[in-house]
């Protein structure tokens, strides 16, 4: 029998038209949608399956990516297939979240829209970037990084050979430097609207911990793997959603355990294949499927041995 584990992706995996061959197919798709629209205000549908730049924006994007897990995760109810651990991957925990019955979707959906809001205001406050940088050591970027003493941080270990850095523009442009001239395979600046998963986003941290201060959450009902540490999560689910927002994304750290835990399949939850991807360069052994649209519905589906009649 698969020990499954779900995955939610995180931002930056949104193209124009997710999701919208799902949203034709299922009524329970076309409610979620509507319901969050009316929720937001926000014309999810035109942002989403049209070319809109908003769609890129944070604080639309976030909201566009959380009625997405709500709708994928229907659509896996609906065929019965649910999984005893789950993760995310930065904005992707929400989806976790969900999961694990934290909160409702309305309650869930809020929360993002005011995360997403505070971080585009410290985006906007607090400029900087990100850069992923490839085949460097690990140990010698976190010294190089110490060692500058600057406001640049590892905002996301992806994989043992991607790693993720975050924060003053003009910092990680001399970070990216440094790790070029000491070897680093590649160094890729990325298409971000801030400086995620840095101090640069403190006041989204401290907004989000008192717009929290009101809203009542539960404590995670399966099991729950977490940003924070790569660990399965203990206590505080509060703490852990604010402080969430300027530290690193330990990904590859949560899939190793995962896997020691006996996970031998992972589903992503989202648009594209990127933390399959991931999971692949962590562990080739493991089986990893994905549902972000009709086609690739089918094919977990069909993978998992699961009776249905969908026509692609």
């Amino acid at each position: 029998m698969k020990q499954i584990a779900f995955m939610f992706s995180g931002q930056g995996s949104q193209y124009v038209g997710m999701s919208k061959d799902l949203y034709e197919q299922f009524d329970s798709v076309k409610q979620i949608f509507n319901q969050a629209e009316t929720i937001t205000g926000y014309p999810l549908k035109d942002i989403i399956f049209h070319e809109d730049k908003r769609l890129h924006e944070t604080k639309y994007t976030q909201v566009c990516m959380f009625t997405l897990y709500q709708a994928i995760l229907s659509i896996l109810n609906k065929y019965q297939i649910d999984a005893k651990y789950s993760l995310g991957l930065s904005l992707g925990e929400y989806g976790a979240y969900l999961h694990n019955q934290v909160f409702d979707f309305e309650t869930g959906l809020k929360i993002v829209r005011e995360r997403a809001l505070l971080m585009d205001k410290a985006s906007n406050n607090h400029p900087g970037k990100m850069s992923a940088i490839m085949g460097f050591d690990i140990a010698l970027l976190e010294k190089i990084i110490k060692d500058s003493h600057s406001l640049v941080t590892i905002a996301n270990y992806n994989t043992p050979g991607q790693i993720v850095i975050s924060g003053e523009s003009h910092s990680v442009d001399a970070i990216n430097e440094l790790v070029k001239n000491a070897g680093a395979k590649r160094v890729i600046e990325l298409n971000t609207s801030g400086a995620f998963h840095s101090s640069l986003m403190s006041d989204a941290s401290i907004g989000l911990s008192n717009y929290l201060k009101e809203i009542k959450l539960n404590e995670p009902q399966k099991q729950l793997f977490i940003n924070l540490t790569g660990k399965a999560y203990e206590s505080n689910i509060k703490d852990v959603m604010t402080k969430q927002i300027t530290h690193s994304v330990k990904f590859y750290q949560m899939i190793e355990n995962l896997i020691d835990e006996g996970v031998d399949t992972f589903i992503e939850v989202g648009p594209k294949r990127t933390l399959c991807n991931f999971v692949k360069r962590i562990n080739r052994q493991v089986k990893t499927l994905n549902i972000e649209n009709i086609e690739s519905l089918i094919n977990t589906l069909n993978d998992l041995e699961v009776k249905h009649e969908i026509i692609s």
